[in-house]
């Protein structure tokens, strides 16, 4: 008896330390993401987001391969957090292969030199197949767990809507970007913290 609760003791104690693992992973990965484009964006102060996208920083000669490399290593966390959602709220397996797609070109992107016309084809196949994961994500659970489903949805949505809207109104592909990734954090953090967003909602009457 006594050697049964000490396992459920060690055990629960390793689930314990596994999700805390997790969630650094999650922190580290958006923090060295903000620290390499703060970075890069200091160090290519003539680069101007208002007139390139993102990927000019890849090409340029002083900060091409730390943008790159951070890009490759971001696009496995955002992978990883995938397949953890997907496992975490039991969904359909299929969803991975989607994710899987979009997350391969997004490191085809950050491999390819954007000289290259399949470098811009492999980014909007990410930009779109990520987005669209989130959606099919936030439908396939929303019978299950409303409030996370429908903020999927939601951010889904705006995913595509505000970053187009800026496009359009500004020509500029990095700041649509930088939004787009931002929202895709945003995700991450709620799906992390699923039981803290839910119990936010329920004080806000949500």
């Amino acid at each position: 008896m006594e050697r049964a609760v000490i396992e459920r003791l060690v055990t629960e104690r390793a689930k314990r330390r596994i999700e805390k693992l997790k969630q650094v992973h999650c922190l580290l990965s958006v923090m060295l993401f903000v620290l390499t484009f703060s970075f890069c964006s200091y160090t290519a102060s003539d680069l101007k987001l208002i007139n390139i996208s993102l990927s000019h920083y890849g090409i340029y000669n002083k900060i091409g391969v730390i943008w790159n490399v951070s890009l490759f290593i971001v696009g496995i966390m955002l992978f990883t957090e995938a397949f953890i959602n997907i496992k975490k709220f039991a969904l359909h397996k299929g969803l991975r292969y989607l994710f899987g797609i979009s997350i391969i070109c997004l490191l085809l992107t950050a491999t390819i030199n954007m000289t290259h016309r399949i470098h811009f084809y492999t980014a909007y196949i990410y930009f779109i197949g990520f987005t669209l994961g989130m959606f099919l994500f936030g439908f396939s659970l929303i019978k299950v767990d409303f409030r996370i489903g429908i903020t999927s949805i939601i951010i889904s949505v705006i995913s595509v809507l505000v970053p187009v809207t800026i496009t359009m109104c500004l020509h500029s592909f990095a700041i649509p970007e930088l939004t787009h990734t931002a929202l895709i954090f945003n995700w991450l953090f709620i799906t992390r913290y699923d039981t803290r967003y839910k119990n936010f909602l329920k004080r806000i009457g949500l």
